[in-house]
């Protein structure tokens, strides 16, 4: 008798372990998985069922624990493809995070620049196809600007997928409610966001930026936004000139009515809530007087007489 059920035992431990490897087959990128110190293993194979990893986090369990590893998993962030055979996973699990490259990407960075930087840090090996792939996929604007772990050479879905899942944590319930209420739609959001982003690097500013914006938009008049011309241009000038405010582009806002049809960069946390509660103000216009910072008016006939003070200096001198 008891050998019998010894052999049932070694049946049944077999044919999990055949199953584990034979039951998938690798079929799209990485995805990022994280496990926090303490996280028992049933957690750790609901997250892997949750991202798609595995089909059944309680045959994964069962699997572990015949090999006596549900208490060798280790903290750390991995990304791990669909339908990697299980002792692949656990294998992985169990030697902990791999050498992970440490990048920060700035509030206020085009797509191209994001690539730049990815591509230099090690983590992409092709900025070109991250770009088109962005592009492609709508996704300007929505590679959240944060400080990001990655392994070197992942594919570009991994690391796209890793940013929007950022954004999506970062852009609440809360928020999205918000934009309904303001009549727009997230991607609206996140346009306007890029553009005060992109106008100010003065932190108070945002919220009367937007405040602008917003009133020129319920009343059909031009953004003129000089940070779209820059975006249609292809490069920032220190200087725009009459000419450039003529380029022949959708996100040219000084000859088109309304936002530019997607986000001009990626916009931080700040400049996405000031796109969403913008100050209550009186200005309807602003231009730049030095170091960044920006001078309000009322009318157009204050907003010109005050480029005309700052320029003899009487304002500022």
């Amino acid at each position: 008798m008891l050998n019998r059920k010894k052999i049932i035992i070694v049946i049944i431990t077999a044919a999990v372990l055949i199953a584990a490897v034979i039951y998938f087959h690798p079929s799209s990128c990485p995805v990022r998985v994280k496990v926090n110190p303490g996280m028992p293993a049933s957690r750790v194979a609901d997250i892997l069922e949750d991202k798609g990893i595995i089909r059944d986090s309680r045959f994964f369990l069962r699997f572990i624990k015949v090999l006596r590893r549900d208490r060798s998993i280790r903290a750390g962030t991995y990304y791990i493809a669909p339908g990697t055979n299980y002792f692949s996973i656990v294998r992985t699990l169990s030697r902990g995070s791999e050498h992970l490259v440490r990048v920060t990407v700035p509030e206020g960075f085009r797509t191209e620049q994001i690539a730049e930087r990815l591509y230099r840090s090690n983590i992409i090996e092709n900025p070109g196809e991250f770009i088109e792939k962005v592009v492609d996929s709508d996704l300007r604007g929505f590679l959240f600007p944060e400080t990001y772990h990655f392994p070197e050479n992942l594919p570009v879905e991994a690391v796209i997928n890793a940013m929007v899942e950022q954004f999506n944590r970062v852009f609440s319930d809360e928020w999205r409610e918000r934009a309904e209420a303001l009549g727009f739609s997230v991607k609206e959001i996140v346009t306007l966001a890029s553009l005060i982003e992109r106008e100010t690097r003065v932190p108070e500013e945002r919220p009367i930026i937007s405040d602008v914006f917003h009133k020129r938009l319920r009343i059909r008049m031009y953004l003129e936004s000089c940070a779209s011309i820059q975006f249609a241009l292809g490069e920032v000038r220190p200087r725009l000139t009459y000419n450039d405010l003529d380029i022949d582009s959708p996100y040219n806002t000084y000859r088109n009515f309304g936002l530019p049809p997607t986000p001009i960069a990626s916009p931080g946390r700040d400049s996405l809530k000031a796109a969403l509660y913008p100050a209550e103000t009186e200005y309807f216009f602003f231009f730049e007087r030095g170091g960044g910072a920006h001078e309000f008016s009322r009318t157009y006939e204050e907003h010109l007489r005050k480029q005309r003070e700052i320029s003899r200096g009487i304002l500022y001198p």
